[in-house]
């Protein structure tokens, strides 16, 4: 079956960013971080992402504008697909 995921490279990118540095703070490896959050919580970040890298935005920027829009990200952005954003994930971090 074919992905109806598609990821933006630059929001894949900045979220695994974002994990690698939270799990590092923590004390946890970037999967025991990503395997911490639960599908709201990553869609939120993923929604916040992909909207801050569609402005184009990178670095401190970008995870800036990933957060605020995170905070104000719509119920609906917890897709069916958020497994295989956590599968993308979890192979960026090897």
């Amino acid at each position: 079956m074919a992905s109806t995921l598609e990821l933006s490279e630059a929001a894949l990118t900045g979220l695994r960013d974002h994990l690698m540095t939270t799990a590092a703070d923590e004390d946890k490896t970037p999967l025991e971080e990503l395997d911490g959050l639960s599908d709201s919580v990553l869609a939120a970040y993923w929604h916040g992402y992909v909207k801050a890298s569609e402005s184009g935005r990178t670095g401190q920027a970008l995870h800036i504008a990933a957060f605020g829009d995170s905070l104000f990200a719509p119920m609906v952005a917890v897709c069916k697909d958020i497994d295989e954003l956590r599968v993308a994930l979890a192979h960026s971090f090897q």
